[in-house]
């Protein structure tokens, strides 16, 4: 996958919303910002297996972290359509 689309971020909006299982579906690594909801699909998601978890509480940390850490360890690093 091409460096410049390595991470896709998700967040829940005020609505449903379709968004988060194309995002998922990309050739990127998905940082998910802990839902409140979770749906049908999201239901059976693992956290670093499927995505990368991002706390609510220090989310730029959290997501500085997630990319350093990806950053670091490329050959680890799979998206989930790999």
């Amino acid at each position: 996958y091409h460096d410049l689309c390595r991470y896709e971020i998700y967040i829940e909006g005020y609505a449903w919303s379709v968004s988060e299982k194309y995002i998922l579906a990309c050739d990127s690594v998905t940082l998910l910002i802990k839902p409140k909801y979770h749906d049908f699909f999201t239901r059976g998601l693992q956290p670093v297996h499927h995505y990368w978890p991002i706390r609510r509480e220090n989310k730029c940390r959290s997501i500085k972290f997630a990319v350093d850490w990806g950053n670091n360890h490329k050959q680890k690093v799979t998206p989930l359509s790999n």
